[in-house]
């Protein structure tokens, strides 16, 4: 089917709109903001916060136009804490229902916006898909030792957790026809993987040393127009890693954009 080149333009204006976001991370001392117009979707995120990432990734694969809120997780506000007492990101609003959690905001939004489907349909694969997410924790555990690791020993017992996850994922391409986990194009399990999967291969590349296919698997991903369009400068996640670790975290760097509520 040929797609007008206005509609193409649109589609790329909506996706690049659906970006991290650089609006202020507001704290403990903000106003609470209005809440968003009739039908408007609100997404309370932080710019760097890989869960957040995944509902992004979702969002803007599926063109969904919404407004971005971010939120300083250090210094919460009361009012973000009355919306969502786990005081995490994201949380979606919109017409005063709130709804939090990655995959949970994540699936609502492939449910209830058109668009190519995100979630795999097949029960059977579904459930694979789900049995491999299990592994991914394996992943995330070791991704965040490594980079809190105060000593060799506790750095090393990080990398091999995460060896672990990283060659289940690596067996899995491998016996796999398809270029991505949900099959020709990037679905849910690859959005919900992916953030994680950047970050290692931004400043902890050495782990994938062993694993060619998830290296490949990564170029890939590279290229979906979803992924690019939720990706931040390599510098900024590093800057961003460095307060991390140090427990001097600044969510403001890079481009800064005021509200106008």
């Amino acid at each position: 089917m040929l797609v007008s080149s206005r509609f193409q333009v649109k589609i790329k204006e909506v996706i690049k709109m659906a970006a991290m976001g650089n609006e202020r991370h507001l704290a403990a001392e903000s106003t609470v903001p209005p809440p968003p117009k009739q039908d408007v979707l609100r997404v309370y995120s932080m710019k760097f916060c890989p869960y957040a990432q995944r509902l992004k990734l979702v969002l803007a694969a599926k063109a969904v136009k919404h407004e971005t809120v971010n939120i300083n997780l250090v210094k919460k506000p009361q009012w973000y804490l009355e919306k969502n007492p786990r005081g995490l990101v994201p949380t979606i609003e919109i017409n005063g229902d709130i709804i939090y959690e990655s995959d949970i905001t994540s699936e609502y939004i492939d449910k209830v916006y058109p668009g190519r489907k995100i979630v795999t349909a097949d029960p059977l694969k579904r459930a694979k898909e789900l049995m491999l997410m299990g592994d991914h924790g394996k992943i995330v555990g070791g991704f965040y030792g490594a980079i809190l690791a105060q000593d060799d020993e506790k750095r090393a017992a990080a990398f091999t957790k995460m060896s672990a996850g990283l060659d289940v994922l690596d067996k899995f391409l491998s016996n796999s026809p398809m270029p991505f986990v949900c099959g020709e194009q990037p679905g849910f399990t690859d959005y919900m993987m992916w953030p994680h999967l950047e970050r290692i291969h931004i400043y902890l590349k050495l782990a994938l040393a062993n694993f060619k296919n998830v290296q490949a698997y990564i170029a890939k991903m590279e290229k979906d127009e979803a992924v690019q369009a939720c990706r931040l400068p390599d510098e900024l996640h590093k800057e961003f890693a460095e307060g991390y670790k140090t427990k001097n975290i600044n969510y403001d760097i890079g481009d800064v954009v005021e509200y106008n509520f």
